[in-house]
């Protein structure tokens, strides 16, 4: 098992207090630290998720779930109307959700 090391450094800044507020108030948004905001952002890595990532996690992985549940029983039943209404309504669903990570991508490089 590795050991996590201690961060020993510091660097501090003067800013002012609106400048503080923005900056507690952008790394809450994120649900991040404002050590950790600032790690990200100034360092260009990606530190951990935040808990707002962790649940869109958690929710995409239910949503795949159900999607796969419903090819497989459209699979089975390939030659019922019903099938092919639920092939083209999974599509449509995985056209949205290629749209909807698009949009995820283009606003986590802002």
């Amino acid at each position: 098992m590795k050991m996590a090391v201690a961060r020993a450094s510091g660097v501090f800044i003067r800013l002012h207090p609106e400048e503080k507020e923005l900056l507690r108030l952008n790394a809450g948004i994120r649900g991040l630290s404002v050590s950790d905001y600032i790690r990200q952002n100034c360092l260009s890595f990606h530190l951990r998720k935040s808990p707002m990532e962790k649940e869109r996690l958690r929710q995409f992985a239910r949503i795949g779930a159900n999607i796969n549940q419903l090819a497989k029983w459209a699979n089975t039943y390939k030659r019922a109307v019903e099938a092919v209404e639920i092939l083209v309504a999974l599509a449509s669903l995985e056209r949205e959700i290629g749209t909807f990570t698009a949009a995820e991508k283009t606003e986590d490089e802002a």
